[in-house]
Formats: structure tokens, sequence, C-alpha cells
């Protein structure tokens, strides 16, 4: 099968010559080989999916401060049994949805049953239902694209989601901003069927139609449910959006009668009733689960987000849909020009009402433009497959080039961060990096020989090379930056602990939720007198201080007459406060 957007010189260009490797054109063969069916369209995207998200999902420690929180949470939860708390540390609310944390909590219970040892604070547990959400969305999206147009464009937006940066990122951490992804996925994948059908006419019989009408109506009412059960009141506004604008702009909205779905709305009923009464009715603290949770102290709360003015988004793309956002800065001419297209009018409804509720709202938060991803991808494999990329125009074909770029940047922050943070480097990493590198050269340089499709896919098995070489061979690397797990390790080295005993952990200065999570017994958060007063309670116990708060430990030590021994320092690097970090470990000496 040849590619609608194939070059058009026959002209041999690098990585692609007689004599040398053949790489772009393996990776065409293999695309076209998937693309002549769904079954292997699919199974091509869950490889395609565990390539992008495998690599630093085992090794790369709890991430802070929301990941920890979420897996801090959920982690009580298995432990305690109580399915309906949502809180941590000195917090009072529960209103955060439980899905997520149930099938995190779900999990942790398997592995614990068929004996994974310490499976209650293996972070990576925690984030296989993320995995699983994450390759859903993608299928979800190749799903959802094959109401626009044909496989082989599908299969090519699919691809693109599941090569970008923010799918890499948010697909390996254990947080539920991948569900609302494939929540939305599915939600709009069948409200776009039903649009279709409804604008188009329906040429099945009545039977026939109402069967499918009834299956697409219950994806979309599931879909819902499951974002509401795992995301919350948010996952509204993803539909409400496009319905207003899809209706304002056609003057109807009659097909939102083919959605109606008895067996749906009961669905939702049982997700709302079922919080409520999880809200209203669930379990009280007892007096020890108070007690226990004030002993903690104060978890710092979740990433609020940044204040930032409109536009803010739009340059948050770049990095974000990275290596795909070049293509769509290409196709945005062909696809303005086709917006009165039924498809391309639905896909841009799906987009752009919602990026322009968020550029205007003053708190950003790039989970929340996320779900319009899938439709930009759709839109690119329309414009890819109807042969429409503005290649001739130099000036935006020049735009490519980001690709090599934005890498380079990527690959050299890495490196730089490792080389200053902790005086080394990665010498397995720097193979996978100037590979990616390269293939990302070619792909920007050969797109005339190449032809869009074809540079594209050859752009995205760049990402995926110096991906492994950032994410699996660099980051785990950076110990200045994973201080909690080097914190837990110091105190899981101490004497008392070797005998046999278990050990009481406080930290002044140094709060972060991952030191919550990896710890076998929850830290006392405290100040500096506070820790002072922590040892002096004897047995077990090692008080982690920073330089900041020493100088009242100090104080409050010499004050109770305590003889206190100084153990390891570390050195390292809180990214939350961006701050330079120097904590030493403090016991009562003997």
């Amino acid at each position: 099968m040849t590619s609608l957007s194939a070059g058009r010189s026959a002209r041999r260009a690098p990585l692609y010559s007689k004599g040398g490797p053949r790489i772009p054109a393996r990776i065409v063969e293999l695309f076209d080989a998937c693309s002549r069916s769904d079954r292997r369209a699919s199974l091509f995207l869950v490889g395609l999916c565990l390539l992008a998200l495998l690599p630093g999902f085992f090794s790369i420690p709890p991430v802070d401060r929301n990941e920890s929180r979420f897996a801090e949470i959920s982690r009580q939860m298995a432990e305690t049994g109580q399915l309906g708390e949502t809180r941590l540390g000195w917090e009072v609310k529960r209103t955060r949805p439980v899905g997520q944390h149930w099938m995190q909590a779900a999990v942790v219970a398997v592995a614990d049953a068929v004996g994974v040892p310490s499976a209650e604070r293996r972070i990576w547990l925690y984030r296989l239902p993320t995995l699983a959400c994450a390759i859903a969305a993608v299928l979800l999206t190749f799903w959802a694209a094959l109401a626009f147009t044909h496989r082989r464009a599908a299969l090519l937006a699919a691809s693109l989601l599941a090569g970008s940066v923010a799918f890499s990122v948010g697909g390996r951490l254990a947080l539920p901003e991948i569900s609302l992804l494939a929540a939305v996925a599915a939600m709009m994948g069948a409200l776009g069927r039903l649009y279709l059908a409804e604008r188009h006419g329906d040429a099945l019989g009545p039977p026939q139609r109402s069967a499918g009408e009834a299956r697409l109506a219950l994806i979309f009412w599931a879909g819902l449910a499951f974002g509401l059960f795992t995301k919350g009141l948010i996952v509204p506004i993803y539909v409400i959006l496009p319905l207003v604008a899809i209706a304002a702009v056609d003057r109807s909205a009659a097909f939102l009668r083919r959605a109606r779905s008895y067996a749906g709305l009961a669905i939702i009923l049982t997700v709302a009733v079922g919080w409520f009464l999880l809200r209203r009715y669930g379990a009280v603290d007892t007096q020890e689960a108070a007690i226990a949770r004030t002993l903690i102290g104060r978890v710092p709360p979740d990433y609020p987000g940044f204040t930032g003015p409109p536009g803010s988004y739009f340059l948050l793309f770049w990095a974000m849909f990275w290596p795909g956002a070049p293509l769509a800065a290409l196709a945005v001419p062909i696809i303005w020009k086709a917006r009165r297209i039924g498809a391309v009018r639905f896909l841009l409804a799906w987009v752009l009402p919602a990026w322009l509720v968020f550029e205007l709202w003053p708190v950003k938060l790039p989970a929340y433009v996320g779900p319009t991803l899938p439709a930009i991808a759709v839109l690119i494999a329309i414009a890819v497959e109807r042969g429409a990329m503005a290649l001739g125009n130099t000036r935006l074909a020049r735009l490519l080039w980001l690709w090599p770029v934005i890498g380079a940047v990527i690959a050299v922050a890495a490196l730089l961060g490792l080389a200053v943070f902790d005086g080394t480097t990665s010498l397995l990493a720097w193979p996978f990096l100037l590979l990616g590198f390269f293939a990302l050269v070619t792909a920007a340089g050969s797109v005339r020989d190449y032809g869009t499709e074809k540079s594209a896919l050859l752009a995205i098995a760049g990402m995926l090379v110096s991906g492994f070489g950032v994410m699996q061979l660099v980051l785990p690397a950076m110990d200045s930056f994973w201080l909690a797990p080097r914190m837990a390790a110091l105190a899981a080295q101490e004497r008392c602990v070797a005998a046999g005993g278990g050990i009481q952990v406080a930290s002044a200065g140094y709060s972060e939720p991952s030191l919550v999570f990896l710890l076998p017994q929850p830290p006392r958060l405290l100040d500096g007198a506070a820790a002072a007063d922590f040892l002096k309670e004897g047995g077990c116990r090692v008080a982690f201080v920073t330089r900041s708060h020493e100088a009242r430990f100090a104080r409050r030590a010499e004050a109770l007459g305590l003889h206190i021994q100084r153990g390891i320092e570390l050195h390292g690097f809180d990214y939350n406060g961006l701050r330079e970090l120097r904590i030493s470990a403090y016991r009562l000496g003997s």
C-alpha cells in the first residue's frame, strides 16, 4: 500500500540509501501491514503504547507532588479498608472521586495476596491502572477516528497521540488524567457517529439503526459514568461545550435524540447515588485514626496549576503534543477551509470551545486541555490522508525543524540536569539520545522526499528512542531529585531496624508526600524544635532535619539535655520548591 502523502521525488534520502539502513522504509512497511485490519491496528497501538510508557515505568521513583499524594491515599484505602477516605494528613474535606483510588487499591491488594513483597510501597503497582487507561485512550482514539476517516489515517491519529510528550508523561503517573482522556475519547467517538448519522441520513432499516444507536448511546453514557467515577465533575465540560457549539452553528441539536439510553441513565444514577451515599454515610474516623491523622502533620497540597495569560496553553501545546504539534500547524489552513464538512466541524467543536474557555480561565493546568488532543490528532490525520498538508508553503514547512530542536532541548536538559545536580552522566543514554536526534533531523530534512506520513512516523520513532534514554537511563539516575527514596533507604539501614525492630521517622523541613508513601509507617512532619521532642521519646527513631531547621532543633535538643548523634547528610534538589536542600539524619546518642 502506498501512502496518500508519499513524497514527490524518488531520490534517496539519509537513512534510506541503497547501501545503508532502510529504517524509514521498514517503519512504513510495518505501518502498512498493521493498517490492513482493525485487529492488526489495535495490536500495533498496544505495542506502541508499551514502547512509549514502559521505559522508566518501574524505575522512576514516586513523583511529587500529585502522584505521591494520590498513591498514598490509595495505599491508605488498601491498608485500612476505608474505601471512602480520600484525605491525607490534617485535611478535612473528602471530595475526591474514588474510582482511580479503588483501581489502585485493588491492584495492590491482589499483588499483596500473590506475595509481592512490600506491595503497598511499590509505586509501579499504582501506575498499572494508569497504563491500562492509557492503552484504552489510544485504542478509543483509533475507534473515534474511524467515524471521521479511514483506517490508515485513524491509525496515524492514534499513533500521534501515543507518541506525544503529554501521553508519555501522563501515562507513567499514578493519576486519573489519562482516565479522563479515555472517557472523553469514548464519549466523543460515540457522539461523532450519532452526529454524522443525523447529518447525512441513515440508510439502514429501523431495527438495525435502533440497535446501532443503542450501542453508541450506551458507550456515551458509560464513558461519562467512568469519567465521573474517576475524575469528577469536570468531565461534563468536555461534552457540554462541544454540544453547545454544534447546536449554535447548526442551529439544531436533533442528533441528541439518538443518544437517549435508559440503561445509560441508570449507570449515571448508580454512580451519582453511590458517590452521595459514600460521602454522606461513609465510615467515620475512629479516635485512633483521627490521632494518627493528626500526628502525620500537614502534607503539601496538590499542585494547583499556575496563573498565566491567554495563550499559555498555545505555548504549552508545542511541548505537550511534540512531535505532532508542527504537523498541527501545517494542517491548520486546510482544516479551516474544510470547516463546513460535518466531520471537521464536529472535531473543531471538540477542540476549540474547551480550549478557549481554559485559555481565558486564569488558572492554568496542562491536563485541562489534554482531552482535546485526540481530536487534534484526527484532524492532522485527515489532512495527511487527503494529501493536503501545506508543504509547498516554505515558511510553514520550516516548522518541522522543531522536531530536532525540541528533541535536542529535552535531551540536553536531561543530561545537563544530571551533570549539574549529580556531577555525573549516563554513558548508556548517549547512543539513544544521539540516534533519536539523528532520526528527528532526518525526518525534518527529508519530508519532501519521504512525504508527511513517513516523516511523522520516523519522528515518532525518534521520540521513542530518545524517550528511552531520558526516561529509563537519565531520570532514574538523578539521585539529587529523589530525596525521599534516599531518606527511606537511610532509615532502613539503622541498627535498630537491622535488629528486627520497627522504626519511627520524623522530618523537619521536608514534607513531600513521597516520603509518606515510601516509609513503612507514616512519618511525623514537624518543625525543628518538635523533631527534638520526637527523639526525646526514645525507641528506634530517626529525625531528618533540613539545614533551615537545624538551629531550632539544636537549641531545643540542648534545652532538653539530649545527646544527639548526627548521621549522613543528604544533598538534593526540591523540584517543587525549586531549592537546594541539605538534610541530616539525627538519632539519640548512646
